[in-house]
């Protein structure tokens, strides 16, 4: 008895020490992602790119790059311009940056599950612990500069979207409605809808939901929501519609048959089982929606559809693996935290779930662990490969050979990348483009036989 009067009334009703739990725990989160950004070196397309990041002179260089990008390569034209600003500044500064950019994720998200600014440390917890867990290459979604820039960065303005439609289920302030703030989500639903072709999708089917839930709760779809639901199709249609994915496509030559790509479909439904990636979400999603009769269900359960939705468009490229389950991964970490977050009812559940955030954290020690160490011996091997490369460059020598290297674990920026090829491959274009970058005629790695 004493020990649950103690929990209630200096830590479950206590709002002071809930606030500085959270302060104190986003700013240990905020020093271990630092600390893994910092040996995280710049791979594959940062060496790639770095060069014409470097020649831009301006916005308008910015510009012409994105436009090109857009008409030869691909509609995911913001992705390419966040990479190409953050190659234009020191690593140091961009290990700053990009440590805020994920925390910024980290508050959206907590955003779209509560659908108000709070100070929730079990929240916070269990959003850092799930994505550590579930992204199957979190290297590249996060620390690597050109795959954050594509995956983690491009997904802020469409959870700062999808969190004002959450915002007005949860608060129902009219301000949204105004002429100036309808204005603002519609430009917002534009750059939402442009950004990541498989959650622009899920994003659409989302928005419908809200719509839906508008419409039965509220008796009316507020204005702001028509005007977001609009720019975020246009949006959509300019990055599905993109010249350059047609170029693309064609280069990697996809294939148009509705058989390949029904199969595919089936194939990106049973990825969502992967036990390396959304497993554990799917999991977690059903039990809390079976398991508890007073939980507010539908607004979860949209997001869910959201998710799986998203999987199944990315069925018109391909498979859905690697760092392409972040929007997926992201949708089911909101969908089973609304859940989560209404389990509450009782002083006893709310004891647990304290016990959780603990282990949780726990949990989120260990796999810094493991990602300084994995890190940090990906760091060490590529500079003993740069110390190679200089040595041979001082003789004379423009055709070097380095040593492959092994990426210990998911937090490596190249896990799941290619690494460069032996010298019958060294025409690869990973080869080309690092010897380009060095100043080499050819780069190729040591080919080590299984014995």
């Amino acid at each position: 008895m004493r020990i649950n009067e103690t929990f209630e009334n200096k830590i479950d009703g206590n709002d002071f020490i809930r606030r500085v739990t959270y302060i104190i725990l986003f700013i240990l989160i905020s020093v271990m992602m630092f600390k893994l950004n910092r040996p995280t070196p710049w791979v594959v397309d940062d060496l790639l790119k770095s060069q014409a990041a470097m020649n831009m002179q301006g916005l308008n260089d910015m510009f012409q790059h994105g436009k090109n990008f857009y008409l030869h390569w691909g509609g995911r034209v913001w992705g390419e311009i966040f990479a190409q600003a953050f190659l234009m500044i020191p690593k140091n500064i961009f290990d700053i940056i990009n440590t805020i950019g994920y925390m910024i994720l980290l508050v959206l998200m907590q955003w779209n599950i509560l659908g108000k600014w709070k100070f929730d440390p079990v929240i916070l917890v269990f959003i850092h612990f799930s994505l550590l867990l579930c992204l199957p290459v979190f290297g590249q979604d996060i620390l690597w500069i050109s795959g954050s820039a594509n995956y983690m960065w491009a997904s802020l303005l469409p959870l700062l979207f999808l969190g004002i439609w959450r915002s007005y289920q949860v608060n129902l302030d009219e301000k949204i409605n105004h002429p100036i703030s309808i204005c603002f989500v519609f430009v917002l639903g534009i750059f939402a809808g442009w950004s990541n072709e498989n959650v622009s999708v899920g994003l659409v089917a989302i928005v419908a939901g809200y719509m839906y839930i508008y419409r039965s709760k509220l008796k009316k779809i507020p204005s702001f929501a028509y005007a977001g639901g609009i720019g975020l199709v246009l949006g959509s249609l300019v990055l599905w519609l993109a010249p350059g994915n047609f170029v693309r496509f064609a280069f990697e030559k996809h294939s148009h048959s509705p058989f390949h790509i029904a199969n595919m479909v089936l194939k990106n439904i049973w990825a969502l089982f992967d036990p390396a990636a959304t497993l554990f979400l799917v999991i977690l999603f059903v039990i809390l929606l079976v398991g508890s009769i007073k939980i507010k269900k539908e607004t979860a359960i949209i997001i869910f559809l959201g998710a799986v939705i998203s999987s199944i468009a990315f069925s018109v490229i391909g498979r859905i693996d690697h760092r392409v389950f972040f929007g997926p991964v992201m949708l089911m970490i909101i969908a089973s935290g609304i859940l989560y977050e209404q389990w509450n009812q009782t002083l006893e559940i709310r004891k647990i779930k304290f016990l959780i955030m603990c282990i949780l954290f726990l949990g989120c020690i260990t796999f810094y662990s493991d990602a300084k160490n994995g890190i940090n011996d990906y760091a060490a091997q590529w500079n003993d490969n740069q110390k190679i490369i200089k040595i041979e460059k001082d003789k004379g020598n423009l055709d070097v050979y380095v040593n492959p290297i092994f990426p210990k674990n998911k937090f490596c920026a190249t896990y799941g990348l290619d690494d460069i090829k032996p010298k019958n491959q060294n025409k690869h274009w990973l080869n080309t483009g690092v010897a380009k970058y060095f100043g080499l005629r050819t780069i190729q790695s040591v080919r080590v036989e299984n014995k």
